[in-house]
């Protein structure tokens, strides 16, 4: 396998350098370099969901910690198994700090390909990404649209009147002292009393429209009540 390591530099970061790339069973590897204080972080998120992370400094194993559980542990028989995958690191000197740890090369040894990426690039990738997510997002929002017109369409005289009830319900409860907590417990209650009703009484599903917009108001007045009262 022909590695390819992406390769970017900031100088504001902790580890002023950064190589990743993606093994042949699609795990992520990452080691993080600091040159001048001769420290290196290795990382690796398996396709599983597993992470870990180990913390070398000039060779001295500093840190090894599972990072899903953050727990500390002894990762040398789990980080061994990426020794391969490490020893592509097209980088002798960040090799030499890792000092041969989990059984890692201490010099670059194979015909990995080393790819530089700049901010711009990285700016790039963002917009595409962007413009990626677009399309779904656009579709996303004419299936809500199409939703909200169904449910529009199947409202009945019975759901009016529910409606009138829940907000007739829900001002007296606030009119009675001013408090939104009462009113948003109040709407939520009568709301749930009249899908409720639409199952043991008129034998239909209720509205959705109806219980989703009152759930809604609910939310806003309870957390109104609770925060700003």
């Amino acid at each position: 396998m022909r590695y390819k390591w992406q390769n970017m530099k900031n100088p504001a970061w902790d580890y002023p350098e950064m190589y990743s790339t993606v093994t042949i069973h699609y795990d992520q590897i990452k080691v993080e370099a600091n040159r001048g204080a001769g420290q290196v972080r290795l990382e690796v998120k398996t396709l599983r969901g597993e992470h870990y992370e180990s913390i070398i400094k000039h060779g001295v194993v500093l840190r090894e910690k599972d990072l899903k559980s953050g727990a500390l542990s002894d990762l040398s028989d789990i980080l061994s198994i990426y020794r391969k995958d490490f020893s592509s690191l097209p980088d002798t000197p960040i090799l030499s700090l890792i000092g041969g740890n989990y059984g890692i090369m201490t010099e670059f040894m194979g015909t990995a390909e080393r790819i530089v990426v700049h901010e711009r690039t990285l700016l790039k990738r963002l917009l595409r990404l962007v413009r990626g997510i677009l399309p779904a997002l656009r579709q996303w929002l004419f299936g809500i649209k199409s939703s909200f017109g169904h449910y529009a369409r199947s409202i009945r005289r019975a759901d009016l009147a529910d409606m009138v009830v829940i907000a007739a319900a829900t001002y007296g409860a606030f009119t009675y002292n001013f408090d939104y907590l009462n009113a948003g417990f109040t709407l939520c209650i009568v709301a749930m009393l009249t899908g409720l009703i639409d199952w043991l009484i008129r034998k239909r599903e209720p509205w959705l429209l109806k219980i989703y917009a009152s759930i809604a108001l609910a939310s806003v007045a309870v957390y109104r009540g609770y925060f700003f009262q």
